[in-house]
């Protein structure tokens, strides 16, 4: 009696083996996604410079500036942890914004060392060629000394007993000057009806009334 020869079990099959990635078929690593944060940063910044030369618009600097030097922190942190990419950009950022903050300090404590005197500052008397025309104005019937200009400069002057109105000229080209205007009776024991008004391009920004005194302040920023 014959039996059937035993063979070896054949192997399993698996399937075939996976062909061979090329080089270029490999997928590169993900990069990090733009710096946004420091891009922003750097252009708040730079505005921040530019407005530090536009009297009109100087006390937008500081805003600009903090915004700048917030962001562009934010995008220096996330550049840290790979998050995003442009560490570089980030700290450009943060030069410029500490940049701008800086020109604004001096530009306000040395106004002469970058041509901008009277750029900012009120002109007792009135100069021409400026862009804003301001009118101090004293009522009072007994008589006042009247000391008008702004809170750092300020003149001196005598409003004589009638009811005609003083006036004191004053002009300024541009900035934020704060406008102050005092009246008081000479006698503080006599009773004296005393009206002051500021009066900038025709227009009222403050006005007060008093018995003894009157005071008015205006910031026309």
């Amino acid at each position: 009696m014959t039996s059937d020869p035993r063979y070896p079990p054949a192997p399993a099959r698996h399937g075939r083996p996976p062909a061979p990635v090329s080089v270029t078929q490999r997928r590169a690593p993900a990069r990090p996604k733009l710096n946004f944060y420091a891009v922003i940063a750097l252009v708040c910044g730079l505005a921040a410079i530019l407005v530090a030369f536009m009297p009109d618009y100087s006390y937008l600097v500081w805003p600009l500036a903090g915004v700048g030097l917030i962001l562009s922190i934010v995008g220096l942190v996330l550049a840290g942890r790979d998050v995003v990419r442009g560490r570089g950009l980030a700290v450009l950022g943060l030069l410029v914004s500490v940049a701008a903050a800086l020109l604004s300090g001096v530009m306000l404590l040395f106004p002469s060392a970058f041509g901008a005197v009277g750029a900012s500052e009120l002109h007792l008397p009135p100069v021409s060629g400026d862009r804003h025309s301001v009118d101090y104005v004293v009522t009072s019937a007994g008589g006042a000394t009247v000391r008008y200009g702004t809170l750092n400069d300020q003149r001196t002057d005598e409003a004589p007993p009638s009811t005609d109105q003083w006036h004191g000229k004053a002009s300024y080209n541009g900035g934020a000057p704060i406008l102050s205007l005092t009246a008081d009776s000479s006698n503080a024991g006599v009773s004296n009806q005393i009206s002051c008004a500021i009066v900038v391009d025709g227009k009222t920004v403050a006005e007060n009334s008093g018995t003894t005194i009157a005071l008015c302040t205006a910031n026309v920023g």
